[in-house]
């Protein structure tokens, strides 16, 4: 049996896999990212990519924070990302009309915008006819509207695959279409990972697997509560006007794309990890854009397909050290926000893991119970 060693492993090719690679290399710490499948091929593939405010109002402050941290964070590292690896992330930062054409989801609308104002985030209200004169493709019956003029939309694959390439650049090694049989361990501490006939030697291991995360832990005999949610999304071509915008309301959302279709989702199926397009779901996809952007449906669905966003039974992220094992770190389970979370997510698990102690934003998002000092790598 052959046996390899480095500092990290990261555990997933996703875009907070790659998120946390880039990070460790930048602070010059070896890592190699192993991803059963193609790199940003799973959650970051399917994702609408829209890097938008925090929208729940019950979520806590430090989660919060995490998406500020992103928002402020990725225009730099956009550009960056670009210059260094050539490839186009397609990032747009045209802003998102957040709007409702019933009285009940107006309500609730106005309640989120003015929650988000609260929070120190722009949020500008618009009459309805001011609102159809910023982006024609609303409805008539529009009630409500606020612009967030700092939210933007971007591809998370080619973010993610960005991400890879840099991290690649600065020394990580990438190892996609690589299962891990499991995470090795002794006298209570990780001691790498197993591929195969392969085992990798490490200091530390963090499991970014998205919804297949609890497999992990399952053979650890460690919660890690990640369920797979699917959504299904549509995109449609050849209409006589796109909008300008993101379009979101009524518990979906529009996003226009660079290859000039408009991306319509996403439904939100507890169904285990089925992938399949289904009629009820394409007919919600289509009432919602009758609902947001009535044009649409004066064009064709070019393709109509699914992805299976990273839940957890708690509804918030699983972030940080993992008891019972030293040196094995989590970061999953963050739902519809992993690409906006993914740049704060990745400073503080990083952070945290380099200096020894762990972040007082993560504390919250810690499995279960462990101490308030983590295991620094060297």
């Amino acid at each position: 049996m052959r046996s390899e060693t480095g500092d990290v492993i990261v555990v997933g090719g996703g875009v907070i896999g790659c998120a946390i690679a880039h990070e460790l290399t930048r602070r010059r710490v070896a890592v190699t990212v192993v991803e059963r499948g193609a790199i940003g091929g799973e959650a970051s593939w399917a994702s609408a990519g829209i890097i938008s405010l925090p929208g729940r109002t019950d979520m806590p402050p430090e989660r919060i924070e995490i998406t500020r941290r992103g928002l402020a964070r990725y225009p730099a590292l956009v550009a960056e990302l670009e210059e260094r690896t050539g490839i186009a992330i397609e990032y747009r930062r045209d802003g998102e009309l957040d709007i409702a054409v019933d009285a009940d989801h107006a309500a609730a609308t106005d309640e989120r915008a003015r929650w988000q104002q609260g929070l120190g985030f722009t949020m500008e209200r618009l009459d309805p006819a001011a609102a159809r004169a910023l982006e024609p493709t609303l409805p008539e019956a529009l009630l409500t509207a606020w612009l967030a003029p700092d939210a933007g939309h971007l591809s998370v694959h080619r973010l993610t695959q960005a991400l890879a390439a840099a991290a690649a650049q600065q020394g990580a090694t990438i190892l996609a279409e690589t299962p891990v049989e499991a995470v090795t361990h002794r006298d209570g501490r990780v001691t790498g990972v197993q591929l195969g006939d392969r085992h990798l030697a490490a200091d530390a291991v963090v499991l970014a697997t998205g919804a297949w995360t609890r497999f992990l832990g399952e053979a650890l005999a460690v919660s890690l509560p990640t369920t797979p949610i699917k959504g299904q999304l549509l995109a449609f071509t050849n209409t006589p006007r796109r909008p300008s915008h993101v379009i979101t309301g009524h518990d979906g959302y529009v996003r226009p794309r660079i290859d000039g279709t408009t991306l319509v989702a996403a439904t939100e199926e507890d169904v285990g990890f089925d992938r399949e397009v289904t009629e009820e779901g394409v007919a919600w996809l289509m009432d919602l854009a009758r609902t947001l952007c009535p044009v649409l449906l004066e064009g064709d669905v070019a393709t109509a397909w699914t992805g299976l966003r990273p839940g957890t039974v708690h509804r918030e992220p699983l972030m940080g050290p993992v008891p019972s094992f030293e040196g094995l770190w989590v970061a999953a389970g963050h739902f519809r926000t992993g690409a906006k979370e993914a740049p704060g997510t990745a400073e503080l698990i990083v952070e945290s893991m380099v200096s020894g102690r762990l972040d007082p934003l993560l504390a919250r998002f810690v499995p279960r119970s462990t101490s308030d000092s983590a295991h620094r790598i060297s």
